[in-house]
């Protein structure tokens, strides 16, 4: 049981260390000038958007862009507390990753509603966000 723990840690540690990088150098751009990136970050974003048909980083409308703030200002913290207390082994990470979960989970909730698709573009919006509200 112990090694199925440290399996659930290894994942939970790749999951937050992702949300750690993504978030202030790709989710930022949708709510920070342009100008404190470099061109290369710029230019994948715009890559993706497109690539993967993501209507929120496209078109950023008001509701997404208050959802980045929320990610910077409160989920991307407690990801890297989360990291911290992996590390630590801290007696309170479950307690902060079930506050992260929450909000993540009413985050994604609130971003697949504003609009109405096509088909198609609901199965790859959902392939794109999916797998967070599994973690």
């Amino acid at each position: 049981m112990a090694n199925l723990w440290m399996l659930v840690d290894a994942v939970l540690f790749v999951f937050f260390l992702v949300i750690a990088v993504v978030a202030p150098l790709l989710d930022a751009q949708s709510c920070l000038p342009l100008d404190l990136y470099p061109r290369f970050l710029v230019d994948l974003n715009i890559w993706y958007g497109r690539e993967f048909g993501d209507y929120l980083v496209v078109n950023k409308p008001d509701f997404f862009v208050a959802l980045v703030w929320l990610e910077l200002l409160f989920q991307w913290p407690l990801s890297l507390l989360n990291l911290y207390a992996i590390v630590a082994r801290k007696s309170w990470f479950k307690t902060s990753c079930l506050i992260f979960g929450v909000s993540v989970f009413t985050s994604m909730k609130l971003k697949r509603g504003p609009f109405e698709p096509l088909q198609e573009e609901v199965l790859r919006f959902l392939s794109i966000f999916l797998p967070l509200q599994v973690c």
